[in-house]
């Protein structure tokens, strides 16, 4: 009976082993298939980038002496220290065109991808670089995102292969360089917009942008641009080739030639270099009929007397003070609804102060409602975020947004010190004017995102602007990340934004989901079905344990 006993727990220590030789192969296979199978990095250092983008070719070009002149192109720049085989890869726009691409990419070299013109936008794009996984999974490998491009010129990484993931500081519409390294021109920094006439004694057309060569060179301004507001207003003005400006000389630039039409109720100018870079700007919020905006040694002010290609005058056309003004005083929410140019006194905690979104206002609240306090010279007390304050000046509107303007630091009366305001939690859909000015937060998904402004849609869409004063870093985040911002509810003409105020204002609550690095799908399918077998293995090799034992 002992001998029987011994042999039958010799056989059970025999398929023990045997089950546990089958786990360690399952386990080697496994290893080996993991080592080899590829993987994809997700966005860092040292991935392939999309490094110059060319979508608006020349349709006019001769494409027999140059075959690829007429076609739109994308370059990828490989960074990494090993080649790359393409065959897995594939180029695709924003409505889901793919493009797959081939052949090899040498470690520090480029490829670029060519396709007849009308594949990629000119505006408003978005192009991603994936890898073509199997079982159809692919993982975004970089994704370049841009606004528009001009003409015959192309979106250039700057510096040559670096991702910062902030699409809007990373690339620059330069001149197209297919094959080779992105290097950004310098210009001249000596070239200032030196006076404005935005409403002229005569005609519209008398309107001039004049800029003005203090350096010791020479400046060729071919190519360069006069503009007005950021990202609406008139057409840029491209300067002809050839025009240059000399030594301490000027240029008048006239509505009747630039075609910039500057709005009397307030207005900017700007020049831009061909990098895109803005060398010189001034903005002003109204102007009087004849007057110029000119600038001078202590600042820019109004003179009366317009110095075309001269040197500036200061000429000031002194106002009378009106003794019997009416000081109405009021709450924040009432004195939004008096009419302009009214005197108002209001009470209200500061919710940011000077220097954070501007250095010529900032905001109050009070329980109800929100309002900017500006002043054109700059001119505030100290001021601490949750500070109690009493305010005395006459009410505005700039760009449909309400404000209310002072003149002297005087102005403002410090009344008490208390905590910063929290923001009030809303949903978008409520946005409106009885939150205008007010510290709000909201939730909502990213549905676009360019440097340092995006939009987040909930139970509706809305700009969120961050601006430099605030020190804040945005977040890394991509299309469908979930996030809570808080900030200023501000106007700008018809549509409002949120303007954050610290790093806390900007949180990712939840990523969209993406293709991470890690096993393949078929790495899964091999390891699930060897387990299953593994197991069908022991789950056979116990039935027929019991059915000897049974029979025994």
């Amino acid at each position: 009976m002992f001998l029987l006993q011994l042999v039958y727990m010799l056989g059970r220590i025999k398929h023990i082993l045997k089950y546990f030789f089958y786990a360690i192969m399952a386990l080697f296979f496994i290893g080996v298939i993991f080592i080899l199978s590829p993987k994809v990095k997700a966005a860092d250092s040292d991935h392939l980038v999309i490094n110059e983008i060319y979508p608006v070719p020349d349709t006019k070009c001769n494409d027999v002496v140059s075959p690829n002149c007429k076609k739109e192109w994308v370059e990828i720049f490989n960074p990494t220290d090993s080649d790359v085989n393409l065959s897995s890869f594939a180029l695709y726009d924003e409505a889901g065109n793919t493009k797959p691409l081939s052949g090899n990419i040498v470690a520090g070299d480029y490829y670029i991808y060519y396709n007849s013109s009308g594949w990629l936008n000119n505006s408003d794009e978005v192009v991603y670089l994936k890898s073509i996984r199997s079982l159809e999974i692919s993982d975004i490998i970089d994704q370049a995102e841009y606004a528009s491009c001009s003409s015959q010129k192309s979106l250039q990484r700057i510096p040559n292969g670096i991702d910062t993931d902030n699409d809007q500081t990373d690339f620059r519409i330069l001149v197209p360089t297919p094959g080779e390294e992105n290097i950004l021109p310098t210009y001249s920094d000596q070239i200032i917009i030196n006076e404005i006439v935005p409403h002229p004694a005569t005609s519209s057309s008398d309107e001039f942008i004049e800029l003005y060569n203090f350096g010791i060179s020479d400046v060729d301004l071919s190519g360069w641009q006069i503009d007005d507001i950021a990202g609406g207003g008139s057409s840029p003005y491209t300067i002809p080739t050839g025009t240059i400006i000399l030594v301490g000389k000027y240029l008048t630039f006239y509505n009747s030639i630039d075609h910039i039409s500057l709005n009397d109720s307030g207005d900017s100018a700007r020049l831009i270099d061909p990098n895109g870079d803005e060398k010189s700007a001034t903005s002003y919020l109204s102007s009087d009929r004849g007057q110029s905006y000119s600038k001078f040694d202590s600042g820019w002010q109004w003179t009366t007397k317009p110095t075309p290609l001269a040197k500036n005058l200061l000429i000031v056309e002194v106002a009378a003070q009106d003794p019997d003004v009416q000081i109405i005083e009021t709450d924040i929410s009432s004195a939004r609804n008096l009419p302009d140019e009214e005197t108002v006194q209001v009470t209200g905690i500061i919710s940011v102060t000077p220097g954070k979104l501007s250095s010529q206002y900032f905001y109050i609240q009070d329980d109800n409602s929100g309002i900017q306090i500006y002043n054109y010279n700059k001119d505030f007390p100290n001021l601490t975020q949750g500070d109690q304050i009493q305010v005395i000046g006459e009410l505005g509107t700039t760009n449909n947004e309400k404000r209310i303007k002072i003149s002297l630091a005087s102005d403002i009366i410090i009344l008490s010190t208390h905590p910063p305001p929290e923001a009030k939690k809303t949903t978008i859909s409520e946005i409106g004017e009885n939150l205008e000015g007010k510290y709000i937060s909201v939730i909502g998904t990213v549905t676009k995102t360019s440097g340092n402004t995006f939009f987040i849609h909930g139970s509706g869409e809305i700009q969120v602007s961050i601006r430099e004063g605030t020190d804040i870093e945005k977040p890394r985040m991509k299309v469908g990340d979930k996030v809570q911002i808080a900030g200023i509810l501000s106007q700008y003409k018809d549509n409002y934004r949120i303007l954050p105020i610290t790093q806390n204002d900007v949180k990712i609550i939840s990523s969209a989901k993406l293709a991470k690095s890690g096993p393949t799908p078929i790495l899964a399918l091999i390891t699930s079905f060897i387990i299953t077998w593994i197991i069908s293995v022991l789950q056979q090799r116990k039935r027929k344990s019991l059915r000897r034992n049974f029979s025994t």
